[in-house]
């Protein structure tokens, strides 16, 4: 009789087993262990000693491991060793008729038998026998037998792909308000406020607000509150004569958009900017011009703005050309922001067909009351957070349901981007350790369920615990 003893090692995904000691006959091996070694490999070892097998003079046996799924449907085969009686075993030597190592029964000798398998998904659920076949000289016939050493249970349990995962309902507005904003570079010629719609670039330019206007005009849903145009003149030149240019340049894109559309004048607000300071300290701060950092130290100061421009050129004048030439003109510009209401929809149907034609028009608690029509879960659901979000991509209750929806379908990319921008609530820290107990990351799934404080949060550490303490079993057979 051999005896098998497991002695089974925890790594990586914490397989332990049980030690226990089996009687198995016929197989000459002892300290048998099997382990999950990592996420790639399950590890077999145990020590061959021949000593525990006494063979005829003219016997062998060759012991194959085998590894095989519970269903039947998959087997792996483990390197053989074989045993052979005294007379078997220098014969096979000599010739050698075998493959892998040969024992000679009842010696002394050990030998660690250690063998890492690449991990498969069904070997979670499998069993381990060995194949012998023993064999005899003068043609006796072959004996086969499969012994049934152990059952593998190495799968740990998974997070429910829901999660108790919490989907917010957003706050609903009373006015729902949006906005609509961008920059024209509209060209006059030097010193003069009257635009010329065709001078240079002028077309393409006062189309970019044109076609803004018309975007939400045409939007049979949508009410044109403001439109507000502000001007913005270079640093260059007397300041009194840019504050003129700034106000005359302004005024003369409203009056060119005024005459396309029949808008109360109220809706038209104006605004101007004698010199783009901003603009000019942007442009030398992403440079890498030799005096930026003297530069952006003077446009910071408190220098009189009346004087600065001709100071500036006093102390930079290599760099005052070449900013002339190459950035000036584009400080030159009019900045639009079209501000609209869009009505409420309360009809599930009606904020369906609104989603599939214009989107931008919901408001998340519209977005919600939609996701409510469908199953839990289901593509369409998800869809309409997804949907949300590309809407509003910063607003935390967008992030945070759409990183669940993500989590749900276990889109771990996709929640992991949503998730920086789900807001420091509690239900984004829950979210966020599932995010992690999913990933296994179970310490910093703890750090961010430890911080709710809730019910929910303290079943789901019991639960992140249990998995990152996970011990599988192997149950090694009379």
């Amino acid at each position: 009789m051999t005896t098998i003893r497991t002695i089974l090692s925890t790594l990586f995904f914490a397989t332990a087993v049980v030690s226990m000691g089996q009687q198995v006959d016929r197989l000459g091996v002892a300290d048998m262990s099997v382990a999950r070694k990592d996420s790639a490999s399950l590890s077999v070892e145990m020590t061959v000693k021949p000593s525990l097998l006494r063979l005829g003079t003219d016997r062998l046996m060759r012991v194959t491991p085998v590894l095989r799924s519970a269903d039947g449907q998959f087997e792996k085969e483990l390197p053989s060793y074989s045993i052979a009686g005294k007379n078997q075993y220098y014969y096979t030597i000599r010739s050698r008729s075998q493959d892998g190592d040969v024992f000679r029964s009842g010696s002394n000798v050990t030998e660690r038998y250690s063998y890492d398998i690449p991990w498969e998904d069904w070997m979670g659920n499998s069993t381990i026998d060995f194949r012998t076949k023993t064999s005899a000289c003068c043609g006796a016939p072959v004996m086969e037998e499969d012994l049934p050493v152990a059952e593998l249970d190495l799968v740990p349990p998974v997070i429910p792909a829901t999660a108790d995962l919490e989907y917010l309902e957003p706050v609903a507005k009373e006015v729902k308000e949006y906005a609509l904003e961008g920059r024209a570079y509209v060209n006059f010629p030097v010193n003069r406020t009257e635009i010329f719609p065709d001078y240079l670039n002028n077309p393409l330019e006062l189309r970019k607000i044109t076609n803004s206007i018309d975007t939400v005009r045409d939007n049979k849903d949508a009410t044109i509150e403001s439109i507000t145009l502000t001007g913005y003149a270079s640093p260059e030149g007397p300041y009194d004569n840019n504050v003129r240019l700034a106000k005359g340049r302004t005024e003369a894109v409203r009056h060119y958009v005024s005459m396309l559309y029949d808008f109360a004048p109220s809706v038209y607000i104006t605004a101007s900017v004698p010199e783009d300071w901003a603009g000019l300290r942007e442009s030398i701060d992403k440079s890498a011009m030799p005096m930026r950092r003297q530069m952006l130290d003077f446009i910071d100061s408190d220098y009189p703005i009346e004087k600065r421009n001709d100071r500036f050129r006093q102390l930079f004048p290599a760099d005052y050309d070449w900013l002339l030439k190459n950035v000036y003109p584009w400080l030159r510009h009019t900045d639009y922001l079209i501000k609209y209401t869009v009505r409420h929809y309360s009809d599930v149907d009606e904020i369906r067909s609104v989603m599939a034609s214009r989107p931008q028009n919901l408001s998340l608690d519209e977005f919600y009351l939609l996701a409510q029509s469908y199953p839990v879960g289901s593509s369409e659901y998800n869809e309409v957070f997804e949907v949300a979000v590309r809407m509003y991509p910063d607003e935390p209750v967008a992030n945070l349901n759409a990183a669940n929806a993500a989590l749900s379908r276990g889109d771990m990319a996709k929640a992991e981007r949503y998730l920086l921008k789900a807001g420091d609530s509690v239900d984004a820290d829950y979210a966020r350790g599932m995010y992690y107990a999913k990933k296994k990351d179970y310490d910093r799934a703890l750090i961010y369920l430890e911080k709710c404080n809730t019910p929910k949060a303290e079943s789901a550490i019991e639960r992140v615990k249990a998995l990152k303490g996970y011990k599988g079993s192997v149950r090694f057979l009379p």
